[in-house]
């Protein structure tokens, strides 16, 4: 069985699906669609398939199985709602939305949809993340006490993408907020976030921040710490600290190779990886070979709309945390 696939979105992130799509011998790329004809046709040249003109070319061609929905943010809902209607399965990048109660409106519509509907929160895939979350599961250490993550990007993106990402909670905290939820199989209560600007002023003006700490308290009382930056000279910087009841469980960064060079004066490793791409390639390959798998198997992938609903609805309690400077209640299903 071949899974057909029609792309929506031909940027960065619709450029890694492509890829990965293309080289899976279980689907095939039919068809392109972005708002810039440019990009899609490039993109559809590159992968030798066929470049839209119109958006629902894509849903109401009956040989496309599934779509991946890659294209800006305040798309995802209409084409969640066109997926449902042309009964196409999808995998759709995160956020769901960046505005909580148009993404309940969704959920409520699409609760009956018998299509397969997966989020891109690719750390759930790098196998590193796997292996910790089935050690935590094996609970060789007992229960969770207290966990700290650490993200840090190796450099600030454009002002011009800030301004319509959303802000930092939303954009670049949100798949920490998923791994947490996920390794904690519980949900988050309460939150309190600080932000500020330290890397470039001109982000004040967006108005975002570019740096942010966080305390989240989860129901069953668990306390998070969450520290993230848009710069990290050293290169893209990921890492967990899980305190257990009978030991500690610490996911550290992986660096480009383990090479080590050792002299009279010093001693140096390799640097990490430059970017969340580079950082998690292979972990894009395996989310959407899962879906594929999924959809051929008839198996309900995940996350789904539900874990991209309540890491949106931390996201935005932290926003409005950091924007009143007081613990907010998170609105969670």
């Amino acid at each position: 069985m071949r899974i057909n696939f029609g792309i929506l979105g031909a940027g960065r992130i619709s450029k890694i699906h492509c890829h990965n799509i293309y080289n899976n011998p279980k689907s095939k790329i039919l068809k392109i669609y972005d708002i810039n004809n440019k990009l899609s046709e490039s993109l559809a040249k590159k992968y030798k398939t066929y470049a839209c003109k119109e958006d629902l070319e894509i849903f109401k061609d009956p040989k496309i199985d599934a779509i991946v929905i890659g294209s800006s943010t305040p798309t995802h809902i209409k084409y969640l709602d066109l997926a449902n209607k042309y009964n196409k399965d999808v995998y759709c990048e995160k956020p769901i939305h960046l505005n909580l109660k148009t993404v309940d409106a969704c959920l409520n519509r699409l609760s009956n949809h018998k299509n397969k509907i997966q989020i891109g929160f690719h750390r759930r895939f790098d196998l590193s993340h796997i292996e910790l979350k089935k050690r935590l599961t094996s609970k060789k250490y007992e229960d969770i006490e207290q966990i700290n993550i650490s993200s840090r990007d190796s450099g600030l993106p454009p002002i011009s993408y800030l301004k319509v990402s959303g802000g930092i909670f939303k954009d670049m905290t949100i798949h920490d907020l998923d791994i947490l939820r996920w390794l904690l199989n519980d949900e988050i209560d309460e939150v309190y976030a600080q932000g500020a600007v330290m890397i470039d002023r001109k982000v004040k003006k967006v108005p975002d921040y570019d740096t942010a700490s966080m305390i989240l308290k989860s129901k069953k009382g668990i306390l998070c710490q969450l520290s993230n930056s848009r710069r990290q000279t050293g290169g893209f910087d990921q890492r967990i600290e899980i305190y257990c009841k009978k030991g500690n469980l610490n996911l550290t960064n992986i660096k480009k190779t383990s090479v080590q060079e050792i002299n009279s004066k010093s001693e140096v490793f390799d640097n990490y990886p430059l970017s969340f791409i580079e950082r998690y390639k292979e972990s894009y390959v395996r989310a959407i070979d899962y879906f594929i798998n999924c959809i051929i198997k008839n198996i309900k992938p995940y996350p789904g709309l539900l874990d991209g609903r309540n890491s949106l609805a931390i996201a935005q309690a932290l926003t409005e945390s950091a924007k009143k400077s007081k613990p907010i209640k998170v609105n969670f299903i």
